[in-house]
C-alpha cells in the first residue's frame, strides 16, 4: 500500500524530528515517532542506515514493499538476502536493474533454480548466462506462462524469440507430435 502524501509528510517530519530527539532527549518520544515513520520505505531505509545503523524489524514491512529499498537495505544494512523484499524487487516494472543488482550484489551471483522461477528477467539471465542455453522443461515452461500473463514482457520475448532458447533439439523431435502431422 502506497502512502499518501500527508502520511509520506508525517512520516518525514517524524524522520527530522527523531533524528533531533535521539541526540538531546535519548528514548523520549522515540517509540510514538518509530511508528509513524515505519509506515513508509523511504524513511524506514533512511532511519535504519543512519539512525539505528543496523536492522531495523519495524521498518522491515513498508520497506518490503518497495523494490529499489529492498535492494539498498539488503545490500547497505542487512548485507544478505532480504526474502520479505524479494517478490517487490521481481515484479517491479520499474526498477529492472534493482533484480540485476540484487542477485550480482546481494546474492553473490549464487544462483539457483528456485530464484530464477521469481521472475521473467531471472529466467532469461539464468538461460544466457549460467545455462547458456534452453532453460530445464520446468523453467522453461514457467516462462510460457509468463509470456501468458504478459505477452509484451521483452524478457520472454527475448527468450522466446531466441532460437538457440527454443528449438527442439533433434532426439525430442522424433516424440514431437507437430512432425508426425
Amino acid at each position: 500500500m502506497t502512502p499518501s502524501y500527508a502520511e509520506k509528510a508525517e512520516a518525514g517530519k517524524a524522520y527530522m524530528a527523531i533524528t533531533v530527539y535521539v541526540k538531546k532527549h535519548k528514548k523520549r518520544h522515540r517509540e510514538s515517532l518509530e511508528q509513524i515513520i515505519s509506515k513508509d520505505a523511504y524513511y524506514s531505509y533512511f532511519y535504519a542506515r543512519n539512525v539505528i545503523k543496523g536492522r531495523w524489524k519495524l521498518g522491515e514491512a513498508a520497506i518490503s514493499e518497495d523494490a529499489i529499498h529492498s535492494y539498498f537495505y539488503a545490500r547497505d544494512i542487512i548485507k544478505r538476502r532480504f526474502v520479505l523484499g524479494e517478490a517487490a524487487i521481481s515484479e517491479s516494472p520499474w526498477y529492472i536493474h534493482a533484480q540485476w543488482w540484487y542477485a550480482y550484489d546481494v546474492i553473490k551471483g549464487n544462483w539457483t533454480p528456485e530464484l530464477a522461477m521469481m521472475c521473467p528477467y531471472w529466467l532469461y539471465i539464468y538461460a544466457k548466462d549460467v545455462i547458456k542455453g534452453r532453460l530445464p522443461t520446468v523453467m522453461h515452461n514457467k516462462m510460457i506462462s509468463f509470456g501468458i500473463i504478459d505477452s509484451k514482457n521483452k524478457y520472454v520475448k527475448k527468450y522466446l524469440g531466441a532460437k538457440k532458447y527454443c528449438t527442439l533439439k533433434r532426439k525430442d523431435t522424433k516424440n514431437d507430435s507437430r512432425s508426425s502431422v
